[in-house]
């Protein structure tokens, strides 16, 4: 499992948008500078948290080409793959490509891969899209698409196929996939995408996360990856003791707000002038709001650590991640 996608913390950012539903520029690139200041082993667009169901192949392809030219190569750039069959799994992972994506995440194509998927279909899906692009791919399950036993290890088998993420917010699910990725004859990674046991599921033997909380506290986040890693259980509780109920809070029933809930962290960082999201996603509810204020204020998360860059220019943090 040597290959550099198979572990560490992936941050998949949220899409600012004006309040016309317009998609802000100019903040989306800095603040994507601001995230990759955090030092996360890749960014990754166009996933559920940027709304990606939300948006044109268009706009999937300028975020692509944004992004690019911010990170100017300092920080590897991921796309999602949110398609609904396997016709347009080929074009469209090749358009992403050609816009700057060095990896695909492949989402489940749904309706097909909802309720009784079975290996060969989730085998098939993904072998297609490697036959496509000749760049990393990581396998993308989530909670309402459950990958059966067998798929990770069938999934080893399609060299390209580098790490699979693992968003079932089942714990049970997390330590089968973790148990059947260690025994594949071709070591592919687990990286955790259940945002609310970050931590927990990295010491269940994931090996990294590629998650929508780390749109914020990256740096923090990658810091609590390097000590989870050396076996620094304390102090990597002393970050997650801190951000684990702001991410219960964030990705919490209904799960589908967990966008605009993360988009106001973000406002009260300062990172984002609005937490717009677009139509027909709802706005913040007011309980939402006075809980993330509440444990905002009661464990100090205004602390310039939880800032998606961590201390200015994310030097410090980079240095103790070390």
């Amino acid at each position: 499992m040597s290959h550099p996608l198979a572990s560490g913390i992936i941050a998949a950012p949220v899409l600012p948008f004006r309040d016309n539903g317009a998609i802000d520029w100019p903040t989306l690139e800095r603040y994507i500078a601001q995230v990759a200041a955090g030092g996360p082993r890749a960014i990754a667009m166009n996933m559920a948290v940027s709304e990606v169901s939300s948006l044109d192949l268009d706009e999937q392809l300028e975020v692509l080409r944004r992004c690019k030219t911010v990170l100017a190569g300092a920080c590897t750039l991921l796309s999602g793959l949110n398609v609904t069959h396997t016709g347009a799994a080929r074009d469209v992972s090749r358009k992403l490509v050609e816009a700057g994506a060095e990896g695909v995440v492949v989402f489940p194509p749904m309706p097909a891969f909802m309720g009784a998927v079975t290996v060969p279909m989730i085998e098939a899906y993904h072998r297609a899209v490697a036959e496509s692009v000749d760049v990393p791919i990581l396998a993308f399950q989530t909670y309402f698409a459950s990958y059966p036993k067998g798929a990770i290890t069938a999934l080893a088998g399609i060299p390209s196929v580098v790490s699979i993420k693992d968003a079932s917010f089942n714990v049970d699910h997390t330590a089968a996939n973790v148990k059947e990725a260690a025994a594949a004859k071709r070591r592919i990674g687990v990286l955790t995408g259940s945002d609310t046991f970050i931590l927990e599921a990295m010491l269940m033997g994931c090996d990294g996360a590629l998650v929508g909380f780390a749109a914020t506290a990256t740096a923090e986040l990658v810091r609590m990856h390097a000590l989870a890693e050396r076996g620094s259980v304390t102090e990597a509780y002393e970050i997650w003791n801190r951000l684990g109920p702001l991410a219960r809070i964030c990705w919490r029933a209904p799960i589908r707000d967990y966008r605009v809930r993360t988009k106001y962290v973000l406002v009260k960082q300062g990172v984002l002038p609005n937490f717009k999201v677009r139509d027909p996603f709802p706005t913040i509810l007011d309980e939402d709001r006075r809980d993330i204020d509440e444990v905002w204020q009661s464990l100090r998360l205004d602390d310039p650590r939880f800032l998606p860059g961590g201390q200015p220019g994310g030097r410090a943090v980079r240095a103790a991640a070390a």
